[in-house]
């Protein structure tokens, strides 16, 4: 959940204030135009943004040594109780002080987030049907496609691979409107929406096939429908993540396979100029990995004798085989 940054009514009343003195000329000369321009964003309360509520903080931690003995009595108010006033006063030093807290923790949530979502992207030249553009009866434009397909295998995603069993996105589907939202994004840009699932505007569902979207692009996104049509991007990509319970790995054809049973969120459907796998959308796979080739690991215990001639138990060859394929990968 965003963090609230309307200025309380504190705030407003302590800015109208401030504004009023200014208006009298007990401001001093000193003043910047955009502290009396933005006292007066503050008496009309409107929303403030993260930049504006961290700098009022530090202003006001800068000036806290500027209240003194009587700068606040008629009829010779200090610049400074003015200055006070105009930033919203007493309310407003806590209101930012109050809200900067609540801002870090957030930022520390989403890195944690960050961490763990993982991204797959499908190109063109692989599925057809990851990223189509179609025109609707009235001429605007439909972004549809499968951002993946149930049970098909995927490349060599850096010594393994994987695929979405059906029915793993069920769960999120049935609460994304109330929780998850997912949105659609150009290259998983939070700056460029393309569409949003609580507003219409983006449809996911589960079918036969796979995870299928639809994005109505905003007339505004003319420039990314062009960039499709022309075929200058490449491929479509969605933001999830699992937890260790919704997935399963087996030794697979030379390469782990990792099964993912159930997702836990989607955050994005995104159209992408360059379909790839770097390392970091892997990272959390990787990890999961590494915790399953450990688990097949063979218990200390005295083998049988015909084992020991073999040279290995047969658990820990393969667990030994299964790393091998991994380094043989990072090295090709």
């Amino acid at each position: 959940m965003a963090v609230d940054l309307t200025p309380t009514e504190g705030m407003a009343s302590a800015a109208r204030r401030g504004l009023e003195l200014h208006d009298q000329g007990l401001s001093g000369d000193g003043l910047k135009p955009e502290t009396v321009a933005r006292a007066g964003r503050l008496s009309r309360r409107e929303e403030m943004n993260e930049d504006w509520v961290r700098e009022m903080n530090a202003w006001f931690a800068r000036h806290e040594s500027s209240k003194s003995p009587g700068w606040n009595e008629p009829p010779d108010y200090s610049p400074a109780y003015v200055a006070w006033l105009l930033w919203g006063g007493d309310a407003g030093q806590s209101f930012s002080a109050r809200k900067v807290e609540e801002l870090d923790r957030q930022n520390q949530r989403s890195a944690r987030m960050d961490a763990v979502i993982e991204r797959r992207h499908i190109a063109l030249e692989d599925e057809p049907e990851g990223l189509v553009l179609e025109k609707r009866a009235d001429g605007r434009p439909v972004i549809q496609g499968y951002a993946v397909k149930w049970g098909s295998l995927s490349v060599d995603m850096g010594g393994f691979r994987e695929r979405v069993e059906r029915g793993a996105f069920d769960k999120v589907l049935s609460r994304s409107y109330k929780k998850a939202d997912p949105i659609a994004l150009f290259n998983h840009d939070g700056n460029i929406v393309l569409g949003r699932m609580s507003s219409g505007t983006l449809e996911v569902t589960a079918d036969d096939k796979g995870l299928a979207y639809r994005i109505y692009p905003p007339a505004s996104r003319g420039d990314i429908v062009e960039l499709i049509e022309r075929g200058d991007v490449r491929g479509a990509s969605f933001a999830f993540t699992v937890e260790p319970k919704g997935e399963s790995w087996e030794p697979g054809d030379g390469k782990p396979t990792r099964s993912i049973r159930e997702a836990s969120g989607l955050y994005d459907i995104s159209v992408v100029t360059n379909p790839a796998y770097p390392a970091s959308t892997t990272s959390v796979a990787r990890r999961s990995l590494e915790e399953w080739l450990a688990s097949q690991e063979a218990p200390a215990a005295e083998p049988e004798p015909a084992a020991v001639q073999r040279g290995l138990l047969p658990a820990a060859a393969a667990s030994m085989r299964l790393r091998a394929a991994i380094l043989r990968s990072r090295t090709c």
